[in-house]
């Protein structure tokens, strides 16, 4: 490579793709863009959310943007943190009579993912099992629009939903192009509400988001319509504004939630880490995330943030410019230092960056048991979408070997 993080010359050649969501609207007060719904997407619209963002009161601002622009709306409220199939269903049935031309799903990624999932099944038969994994979703579903209340997911852009199914003892994704917003609106002011540790959990999940896309493999082998089609140059461009955005902002954001600067650039710096992963994809962090965060019933992004520093770790050979360019974003006194020494501290610096905003260090401190990390092993070896993005080959023993560093 030529330049820290670069994509080298000899991949010049390869086949990739890039979609994002129809449109992006971004910046304070875009919201109000939701008057011109009936126009584009249809009159007829359904709000997935749940009861914190209805307490908020942006709930009510969603409805009365969308009846202002001449639509009929029915509201879901039943939203949580982690979706599972119940939710679904009963989203699903509230809203079958209705039938709605737009489904808008507001607050974090779980109500965005509840909002896609409800979208295929208001389109196709169940049971949602059906559309687990790559490409499933058998055509068009319901138009989509994401407005995110948090700085982490990418949802708003992303092809990805993500479903606790009880039945697999993990958390499993639908991934599909088909499922992507018609619509994203990312209004930092509605994340000024956000809790300072639901702010450094999603932030530090637009990290991982970031840090994986930057790092996935450089594929010669895949199709460009597969969903994750490896690292490219326009999800790199991305990740490494996310990356810089973040080591800037996070901390700041956490400590002091009125900070306009620093919300909105944890605002774009998820936006841009959402745009990169849904393309480049996400990898090894993310697989172990999906059983660990089921065993230990914590957040996506807290999870991910407490594996990331062992996973990078494991891929630092194969990734020396790209830690490097992590580590300098996170410690300028690096900007002087070879690649190698630069590489060898992000590791490190990424786990700093989460004692910055009381993430815990080792998966002990957020409830696994040691006795747990070979079924957590086993489990996350057999999601081979995500481990085949991956810079380096993991089976099982190697990704036991990451638990017990990251423990």
């Amino acid at each position: 490579m030529t330049q820290s993080g670069s994509v080298p010359r000899s991949a010049s050649n390869r086949h990739w793709g890039f979609s994002t969501a129809g449109r992006v609207f971004f910046g304070w007060g875009v919201l109000d863009e939701l008057r011109n719904v009936g126009q584009e997407l249809g009159k007829r619209a359904l709000i997935c959310t749940d009861r914190n963002i209805i307490k908020s009161g942006i709930a009510e601002r969603v409805e009365f943007l969308l009846k202002e622009g001449g639509a009929e709306v029915l509201v879901f409220p039943e939203g949580r943190p982690e979706i599972d199939i119940k939710t679904i269903s009963d989203a699903v049935e509230a809203a079958r009579q209705f039938k709605p031309d737009v489904i808008v799903g507001v607050g974090g990624g779980s109500n965005m993912d509840l909002g896609k999932c409800a979208a295929i099944l208001l389109r196709y038969p169940g049971p949602l099992q059906t559309y687990y994994g790559e490409n499933a979703v058998p055509g068009p579903v319901v138009n989509l629009i994401g407005i995110p209340t948090t700085s982490g997911t990418g949802s708003e852009v992303s092809p990805v939903a993500v479903v606790a199914d009880p039945d697999r003892f993990m958390k499993v994704g639908i991934a599909s192009r088909l499922i992507t917003p018609k619509w994203a609106l990312v209004d930092p002011s509605l994340t000024v509400s956000c809790p300072p540790h639901v702010t450094a959990h999603s932030g530090m999940d637009a990290l991982s988001h970031a840090i994986e896309s930057f790092c996935a493999r450089i594929p010669t082998d895949r199709s460009p319509r597969a969903i994750f089609v490896g690292k490219n140059p326009i999800s790199d461009s991305l990740a490494k504004q996310a990356i810089q955005l973040i080591a800037r902002s996070l901390a700041k954001a956490v400590s002091e939630p009125g900070n306009k600067e620093a919300r909105e650039d944890m605002a774009l710096a998820s936006l841009s880490a959402g745009m990169a992963f849904s393309n480049a994809g996400t990898a090894a962090v993310h697989a172990l995330q999906y059983p660990v965060g089921e065993a230990t019933h914590t957040s996506h992004g807290l999870g991910n943030a407490v594996l990331m520093p062992a996973v990078l770790q494991a891929i630092l050979k194969s990734r020396i410019p790209e830690l490097a360019f992590i580590a300098r974003a996170l410690d300028s006194s690096l900007n002087q230092a070879g690649d190698d020494e630069a590489a060898r501290q992000a590791p490190e610096l990424v786990a700093r960056l989460g004692d910055s905003v009381q993430i815990p260090r080792g998966l002990h401190a957020i409830g696994m048991k040691r006795e747990q990390l070979n079924e957590m092993a086993e489990l996350a070896s057999g999601i081979k979408r995500l481990l085949d993005n991956s810079p380096v080959e993991f089976d099982q023993a190697a990704l036991l070997n990451i638990l017990e560093e990251a423990y």
